[in-house]
């Protein structure tokens, strides 16, 4: 999210690096198969496999162009009117993208951050692949909750599945007021 959303900021505010918009897009238009056993060479090489810094890193990676396409939208929709008044009184650049834009951008904030959030917390094929024993995700846990003696455990299935919708129904909770204003954010048009 972090730099998804630095990125987004600094091509909507300052149009630098035009291609970087094509760039982060074909992260995400390859098929995740064609992509994951390069990543899983260069994971086992570098003994991110089965480790936390490594699942988080290609997560970081996978989710980065959404973020960036999500904020820069909202960013794209935000009047710059307010930036160069707080640039006229004196603020610098950092100082009002700290002070000014983050502030009222928290709505679009908490809303593609509950998104991101989605997207790696529900992912298997990712974790299927990077862990084995050690840093399993649950939905990699709940494929494996079956024998050839017991067959399917249902039971266990159905509470591990009630327990991973938690986490997202609380964070989706907790940002409620501020999801359906990021959601429309810049529907209307002055």
């Amino acid at each position: 999210m972090s730099a998804g959303t630095a990125a987004a900021y600094g091509l909507s505010r300052f149009g630098s690096g035009q291609n970087l918009p094509l760039a982060l897009i074909q992260l995400r238009l390859f098929p995740p198969m064609a992509v994951m056993i390069p990543v899983m060479i260069m994971w086992a090489f570098l003994n991110f496999t089965d480790s936390w810094f490594g699942l988080a890193l290609i997560y970081g990676i996978v989710t980065l162009p959404f973020a960036f396409w999500l904020m820069k939208t909202f960013f794209d929709d935000m009047p710059r009117e307010i930036e160069e008044a707080a640039l006229v009184e004196g603020c610098s650049r950092l100082r009002v993208f700290t002070r000014i834009t983050l502030p009222m951008m928290r709505a679009p904030l908490a809303s593609a951050a509950l998104f991101v959030f989605i997207l790696n917390w529900s992912d298997y094929l990712i974790a299927l692949l990077l862990t084995t024993r050690e840093w399993v995700t649950i939905p990699v846990y709940m494929a494996s909750l079956s024998s050839s003696m017991t067959g399917q455990l249902y039971g266990a299935k159905a509470a591990l599945g009630l327990m991973a919708a938690v986490p997202p129904v609380i964070m989706g909770i907790a940002i409620q007021r501020h999801l359906v204003r990021g959601l429309t954010f810049g529907a209307l048009k002055q």
